[in-house]
């Protein structure tokens, strides 16, 4: 239902770009004038018309995308008086072929006063097409903080239910208890690790960004617990490659992927692995997630933390927009997930 209105919106906002262009077009022929209605002059006029609008759109679309930025002003002025030199050059040109091809009545002005003509149009659209780009942004990105803030209210409940798995809890409190009951030397470790995690789900994760060490401590406390409910033929690795210090990553955002897997790559019957690789590349996360495809397993996509994949990749559309990117591969055998984040220190 969302491509009927998508459709829609772009219909009105096209219809709306031709009527003003028509209504901007037609104001040299309200003075109802012999001279204005000939075909010289409408040639002239049409000719600059259409300089202008090409101006403005490359402007709005192209220019202010890519040097309307910090650090790129300069370039970004030296473009627009490029743009003003080509835009009068160009005209006094298709002024001159249409002196020659079509007839009309003799220049008031001279060359010099015709080449600098359009300069004076050229600023007003410069300045109209500039106005809007820039009101549209911000508007947008006050739509998107408010649609994030909305999402991060959501998800934090989902996230507390979901994360703090009473099913998990149960399985790792009975598993203690065993330990216990041997008095093995891996019971005082357990509670410390079960501990650690409560914390930073609960207080933690409550923050906009957190240390990536953070997070990183928190995956391995949560692959050590279930380690201790799983048998020995399930291999886990979880590799880290380069430097994750410094980095801040949002909280709980990496979880899903790994808790998926446990959740459908164990099998209690046949050998089963899973792999996890965090690397840090020039400032680019990459985190990858390998399991095999357990006999169990109906729907591997289906994430455990409860939120589903649909959620997990609205959050990192809202959380990262522009700056990630995830494959996610199902072989039959396997299920692979390979997620990039761009990280800012």
């Amino acid at each position: 239902m969302q491509k009927p209105s998508g459709n829609l919106s772009r219909f009105f906002t096209i219809s709306i770009h031709v009527l003003i262009w028509l209504g901007l077009y037609m104001i040299p022929y309200i003075d109802d004038t012999r001279q204005h209605l000939s075909p010289h002059f409408i040639a002239k006029n049409s000719s600059l018309f259409l300089l202008l609008v090409s101006f403005f759109y490359f402007n709005t679309y192209f220019l202010i995308r890519k040097l309307f930025l910090p650090g790129k002003m300069f370039w970004y002025l030296v473009t627009i008086l490029g743009c003003l030199v080509f835009i009068s050059a160009t005209n006094l040109l298709f002024s001159n072929i249409i002196d020659t091809w079509i007839p009309g009545e003799p220049h008031r002005f001279n060359a010099l006063h015709r080449l600098f003509f359009p300069v004076f149009p050229s600023l007003f659209v410069f300045a109209i097409s500039t106005a809007i780009k820039i009101t549209n942004e911000w508007f947008r990105a006050e739509k998107q903080k408010k649609e994030m803030e909305n999402e991060k209210l959501h998800s934090e409940l989902a996230f507390l239910k979901s994360q703090v798995n009473p099913h998990f809890l149960f399985n790792i409190l009975n598993n203690i208890c065993s330990l216990a009951r041997k008095k093995s030397d891996d019971t005082e470790n357990a509670i410390i690790q079960l501990s650690r995690i409560m914390r930073y789900m609960l207080y933690d994760s409550k923050d906009e960004k957190v240390s990536l060490e953070k997070e990183v401590e928190y995956l391995q406390n949560y692959i050590e617990l279930q380690r201790l409910r799983i048998s020995e033929s399930v291999s886990i690795s979880f590799t880290i490659e380069g430097n994750i210090q410094g980095k801040m990553v949002e909280p709980m955002l990496l979880i899903p992927f790994v808790e998926n897997a446990f959740k459908h790559g164990v099998s209690y019957l046949d050998e089963s692995h899973i792999g996890i690789l965090l690397k840090i590349d020039d400032g680019v996360l990459h985190f990858r997630v390998e399991n095999n495809r357990s006999k169990k397993s109906d729907d591997p996509v289906q994430l455990e933390s409860g939120i589903g994949l649909k959620n997990v990749l609205r959050r990192l559309d809202l959380l990262y927009p522009a700056t990630h990117s995830i494959i996610l591969d199902d072989t039959g055998a396997k299920y692979i997930v390979n997620l990039d984040i761009s990280l800012y220190v």
